[in-house]
């Protein structure tokens, strides 16, 4: 499974307890993030791989752990498509 990184030309900062804004710099664009975009972005800037994001995206918000997971990889998959991350080569943090 691919794992990514916010791309450093990605700043963002939260709004409020649980939404944020990404801007990409290069491409001087903002993003908003809902309560899970929320979420999956913390979970990723400290280096959690996919799997590891839905597991604790089922555990907090009830899900089965499988449609956590493909809700990530799509999120993850909209989130390179615009710039605001990469994939890592190698191990990313269970």
């Amino acid at each position: 499974m691919h794992s990514y990184r916010p791309r450093s030309q990605v700043v963002s900062t939260t709004i409020d307890e649980d939404e944020s804004v990404l801007l990409h710099l290069e491409a001087q664009q903002y993003y908003s993030l809902n309560e899970t975009g929320h979420r999956i972005w913390q979970l990723l800037a400290r280096g959690r791989a996919p799997g590891a994001i839905a597991a604790v995206l089922a555990e907090e918000w009830a899900l089965s752990e499988a449609g956590a997971l493909r809700h990530v990889r799509s999120f993850l998959q909209e989130l390179r498509e615009e710039g605001l991350v990469e994939e890592v080569r190698g191990d990313a943090t269970t």
